[in-house]
């Protein structure tokens, strides 16, 4: 589980980031963002129930999601709001490795990342 310094919590704030942010995105999932004025990231999870209609599936996504941003919490970069907002139900069947590709490479298309090899 993330810290709680490093959760977006906040209505308001979810919400200014839906109105006011920018986005990068692939087929499955899309980062919002918006600069913030602390010295690190903030993160939330969010999965529609247009994803599924049970509770089980869509928290699975989300606990997967969840899961992948806290282990790469050090590859975003810092100073940013970010919504992470599930689009596709296959996310839920999808082999983890397969989804840390592709969690990855949207975490390289945000500005000033600095994602490291190896």
């Amino acid at each position: 589980m993330l810290k709680k310094e490093f959760r977006l919590r906040q209505k308001e704030e979810v919400e200014a980031v839906f109105k006011r942010g920018k986005f990068v995105s692939i087929p499955e999932l899309i980062f919002r963002f918006l600069p913030n004025n602390l010295g690190f990231t903030r993160i939330t999870v969010l999965v529609g129930v247009k994803l599924s209609n049970k509770a089980v599936h869509r928290n699975r996504i989300r606990r997967r999601l969840r899961e992948l941003a806290r282990l790469n919490l050090e590859k975003f970069p810092k100073g940013f709001d970010l919504l992470i907002v599930a689009r596709d139900s296959k996310l839920r069947e999808m082999e983890f490795t397969e989804l840390t590709q592709k969690f990855l490479k949207l975490i390289s298309k945000l500005p000033n990342s600095r994602t490291r090899k190896g």
